[in-house]
Formats: C-alpha cells, sequence, structure tokens
C-alpha cells in the first residue's frame, strides 16, 4: 500500500477506479444481442478499403471471399449453347404446358428456327437477329433456343410494344433484321424493311408487306445444323431491350447468371429434375432468359406466366421466381382460407414463434397452414420462393414463411444484369433487412451520396453486367439509389 502511495495512489484513485469497473459491469449486464440475424451478420457484404474520392467501398457477397468472381455454372459451359447440350438429354420436362426431353426440345426448336429459314436465309449475316414480339410464350422459347443452337441474334419485346422502334434502335447496334414474329400485327414498317419475313402467331393481317407467312412452328422441313463452332464468353448473342436503350447479351453473361441463380439457392434445395421453375420474369428481360437456360441446364419444367396472371398451381412449382404484387396476393389468398379455421390462431402463433428463432416453421400435418396448402395445391410441393422487385414488404414475407414453410428471399433485379443484383439470405427472418448483399456474380459501388458513403445510386461490374467495361464501374439500367443498413444488406433508399 505504501507503494501505491508513493505514486499517487490515493483513496480518491481507488473510487475512480471502482467507479470505472462498475460502469462497466453495468453496461455489460444492460448490453442487447445484435437485431440482426446471425446469418445476416455471417454473411454481409465486406467492403474494399480502397476507393476514389465521392466513390463509396467496393462491396461484394463474403462467401466468395477474395476469389475472382465465378462466371460458369459448370466447367465446360463457356456459351448459352452448352448450358442446353450439358444437360441430360432424356431429362423428361414439360415447357409451358408441353412435355418434351431436352433432345426433343433441341429438335423442335431447331425445327421452329429452320420454318423461318426456309422463307428467309437467317445465315446470311453474321448479325443476323430475330425480332420476337408474341404472346406466345412456347413459340418464343423455341425460337430463341433455336436461334442460339445456330448463331442467331434474337432480342424479345412485349407484343405490345412499338416493332418500327425496336427495328430501328436494333439497326443502331448494328443488327440485321432477318425476320420479325408477331401475333397479328407489326404496324407501318420503314421501307428499306419492307421485304423483311413477317412471321405471325395468329393470323396474318391485311396490308402487311412483301414477305410473310403464318407461322407454323411443327411444319415438316429440313433442319439445320447446329452450330459447330464453339463461341467465346465474350461473343454477343442477343439483345435486351430496357427503356430506349438496347443492350447486347452475351455468354458470359448468360452463363454468370445461371450460376448466380443457382448460388441463390441454398445447395440441399437446388433444383432438380422433376421440378419445375415458375416465373412472372419475360423473355424480354436478361433475368427472364437466364431463368429459362437454369431450368433447361438442371433438366427442370419451366413455365412463364403473364405480369398479369394468377399463378400456376399444376404442375405444383417448386421454385417460385416472381414479383412482389403476385406474392402478396399469394398470401392474400392463403390468409383469407386460413382465417377461417378456428385453430387458426394457435398455428399461427407457434409458426410466429419458430419463425422469430430464426426457423423456417416446418409444415406440419394438423396445422392449419397444412390443409391451406392442400387447398391451394402447394403441399408438399414448394422448395423456394423468390421475390424479385424488391417490392415484398416484410410482414408479408413473414406470412408466406409461415404458411408455405419455404425460405422466401427478397431480391432486387436490373434490366442490366443477368440475375439478381442483391438477394436476402434465405434463412433470414429479420424485420426490415432489405434486399440482402450482393449475389456472388457481381461486385457493387455507390456513387452519388454526397458525404455519406452508404448512399448512393447503383454502379456494378462483374459477368452478369450487360455490356460492362472490365473492372470499371457501370450504372445501373434503373439508376437505382440505394442505402447500406448496418447488417450490410443494401435497401432502395428515398
Amino acid at each position: 500500500m505504501d507503494t501505491l502511495a508513493q505514486i499517487g495512489f490515493n483513496e480518491n484513485s481507488k473510487l475512480l477506479l471502482a467507479a470505472l469497473i462498475g460502469i462497466q459491469v453495468l453496461h455489460l449486464l444492460k448490453r442487447s444481442d445484435s437485431a440482426v440475424h446471425p446469418i445476416i451478420l455471417a454473411n454481409q457484404s465486406e467492403a474494399s478499403a480502397v476507393r476514389d474520392a465521392g466513390q463509396s467501398a467496393v462491396y461484394r457477397n463474403s462467401s466468395i471471399g477474395s476469389l475472382p468472381l465465378v462466371e460458369r455454372p459448370a466447367a465446360k459451359a463457356r456459351a448459352a449453347a452448352d448450358l442446353i447440350r450439358l444437360g441430360n438429354n432424356q431429362a423428361s420436362v414439360i415447357i409451358q404446358g408441353r412435355h418434351y426431353t431436352i433432345s426433343n426440345l433441341i429438335n423442335d426448336s431447331l425445327k421452329a428456327i429452320s420454318v423461318l429459314n426456309k422463307h428467309n436465309p437467317l445465315l446470311a449475316s453474321p448479325n443476323s437477329t430475330i425480332l420476337i414480339a408474341t404472346s406466345n410464350t412456347h413459340t418464343a422459347i423455341l425460337l430463341e433456343l433455336g436461334a442460339i443452337l445456330i448463331g442467331v441474334k434474337t432480342l424479345h419485346i412485349n407484343h405490345n410494344d412499338n416493332i418500327t422502334t425496336a427495328l430501328l434502335d436494333l439497326e443502331k447496334k448494328g443488327a440485321q433484321i432477318s425476320a420479325v414474329v408477331a401475333d397479328d400485327r407489326v404496324g407501318t414498317l420503314p421501307t428499306h424493311l419492307s421485304g423483311t419475313l413477317c412471321a405471325f402467331t395468329t393470323k396474318i393481317p391485311p396490308n402487311v408487306g412483301l414477305n410473310f407467312i403464318k407461322l407454323n412452328v411443327d411444319e415438316d422441313v429440313e433442319l439445320l445444323p447446329q452450330e459447330s463452332t464453339r463461341k467465346e464468353p465474350t461473343t454477343p448473342i442477343s439483345y435486351v431491350y430496357s427503356g430506349d436503350t438496347i443492350y447486347n447479351m452475351n455468354n458470359k453473361n448468360v452463363t454468370a447468371g445461371v450460376y448466380s441463380l443457382l448460388t441463390t439457392i441454398p445447395f440441399a434445395k437446388k433444383p432438380v429434375e422433376g421440378d419445375t421453375i415458375v416465373t412472372d420474369e419475360p423473355l424480354s428481360t436478361a433475368l427472364g432468359r437466364s431463368l429459362l437456360y437454369t431450368a433447361i441446364f438442371c433438366g427442370c419444367s419451366y413455365f412463364c406466366i403473364p405480369d398479369d396472371a394468377a399463378l400456376p398451381l399444376s404442375p405444383v412449382p417448386q421454385y417460385l421466381f416472381v414479383s412482389g404484387k403476385h406474392l402478396t396476393l399469394l398470401a392474400n389468398d392463403m390468409t383469407s382460407i386460413a382465417i377461417n379455421k378456428w385453430w387458426y390462431k394457435l398455428s399461427r402463433r407457434q409458426a410466429l414463434a419458430s419463425d422469430a428463432a430464426g426457423v423456417i416453421p416446418s409444415p406440419s400435418s394438423w396445422g392449419v397452414y397444412s390443409s391451406v396448402r392442400n387447398k391451394i395445391g402447394l403441399n408438399n410441393g414448394l422448395k423456394f420462393v423468390v421475390s424479385t422487385d424488391s417490392l415484398l414488404d416484410d410482414s408479408t414475407a413473414t406470412d408466406l414463411r409461415v404458411s408455405l414453410s419455404v425460405p422466401v428471399v427478397k431480391a432486387f433485379k436490373d434490366a442490366r444484369c443477368s440475375s439478381v443484383v442483391f438477394a436476402r439470405i434465405p434463412y433470414d427472418t429479420v424485420n426490415k433487412g432489405g434486399c440482402g448483399p450482393p449475389t456472388s456474380a457481381v461486385e457493387v459501388r455507390l456513387e452519388g451520396g454526397g458525404d455519406d458513403e452508404y448512399c448512393g445510386h447503383l454502379n456494378f461490374r462483374g459477368p452478369c453486367v450487360l455490356e460492362d467495361h472490365g473492372d470499371q464501374f457501370t450504372p445501373s439500367a434503373n439508376h437505382a439509389y440505394m442505402r447500406i443498413l448496418d447488417s450490410g444488406s443494401f435497401d432502395v433508399g428515398n
């Protein structure tokens, strides 16, 4: 004690030390656990310390660490056509309600594209392009796959869009228009395109032009051979229309999109033969095409629904990649059925308790939700749900999780990306968790947020980005304004 006194440690010092220890103990006792789900914390985005003035850090998915962004779901999948050929040729699939094996699907796709070639040579130019503006999704799929297999580019647009404007914009990209596929109208074609082949899926309109046919994809024709020259990953294979801008989409975009979508789904729930992917993403979008190729690569059935249609429940879908609007309607329908059961409150309370603990509620045989799933044809079939447009609110996502007993992922898409840009961790059940970290084939940076480095307009790079510029970041198509939450999750800002 004399030694302490010699260095100035008196009674006042003891009181001060005791007070500091007491404050620290009180802080530890009153400390609350993080409001962020531990799975989110373990998988949040990691920021690079290197940046330029006026830019945020570079964010990527921490699951890939410092490895390069991967762009292929399989080593041999260098091109979109490889995704078709690498699958099990004898896998039985249903495409838009029609039964196929992958081998038969390839054959029918070549037949559909050969019908067009019979009336107008499609391979006369290396930039030969088919504009597809039909509401017949089955025909559009056959033409898309056939064009990929023979090396012809495509552009899909909505059947109500202005075809003439799309044709002129295509020519500005250097495309050589070989054919136009539409339902029953094309409008007034430019004079220099008046001889372009117009193929109609429903009926031939009057005063259509000089070269037209009623398209019959089952017509007996000599099949064009598949393209034998392997395309490089950076070779443009199609176009994507967004607003008034047309983007090139290359092989790398497609293979990376498939890879990214598959890594969004937990390994135990990966698509397998016999499963069905249902989406409302049309083939006119990059994401819509990636979903089609994901289904074919995995040997899955595929069904694309209009954005104003009800979800098809037969065959039972295993994977839903649909808008928040569709999922909100589904949640409301299920609740309206379940609430009439006398044991609804008990079942819901039990399911919510499980959900709050970070566990997807199990599909119990006695619970009210089991009978609801049976009634609408979703019992024990659905595996995974993705809201692609970030418009699904967290309370509705919770309702879907507890009623469907499957992961419900809130994601964020952009027209310039062949996959979703952000996706929540599948088992994250925390409210207000945003859209999640970046997916595994894209890196993001925010710009224009002023002094706040955690806000700004979305810029990205990676193999999923259409018309990317290597290591340079490019603006998103919709110039989304994002903010970064404390969890590392990104959310649409104000």
